[in-house]
């Protein structure tokens, strides 16, 4: 039986699985983060510590494609902490939610033109299952 991913994505922007670490500044202080999705008004992440609800983030993303090695663009801007909660089972990791709430257009740009790419970079992969 051959089972495909059928969801349609109906969000303006679509949002993405991604891993990758990144820096999210909270006023003079550093948190690593690792990004879970990505989408071109936010990101999905978790953190080792807790962060505010409405706290005001400055983040700076690397956005690695897999088809060009060493190319590497960098999205910065400005979010705002829009969820929080405690990963379960981990009691020193958070899941945050980011509204990115001041990106300029060409940034928000590279985040779309990202996310076409591994869209369609992931379409063109073969269901490996079909061929069991």
């Amino acid at each position: 039986m051959k089972h495909r991913n059928t969801h349609v994505e109906k969000r303006k922007y679509p949002r993405i699985r991604q891993q990758m670490t990144f820096e999210i500044r909270e006023d003079d202080s550093v948190v690593i983060a690792e990004m879970v999705n990505l989408s071109g008004i936010g990101a999905y992440c978790r953190v080792n510590k807790p962060l505010a609800l409405m706290t005001n983030l400055r983040i700076v993303l690397p956005l690695i494609y897999k088809d060009r090695i060493n190319d590497v663009e960098y999205v910065e801007c400005d979010g705002t902490i829009v969820r929080t909660e405690r990963v379960l089972g981990d009691e020193d990791s958070y899941h945050v939610a980011i509204f990115f709430n001041d990106i300029s257009p060409s940034e928000q740009e590279k985040i779309t033109d990202y996310i076409e790419a591994r869209q369609q970079s992931e379409a063109s992969v073969p269901d490996t299952l079909s061929a069991l």
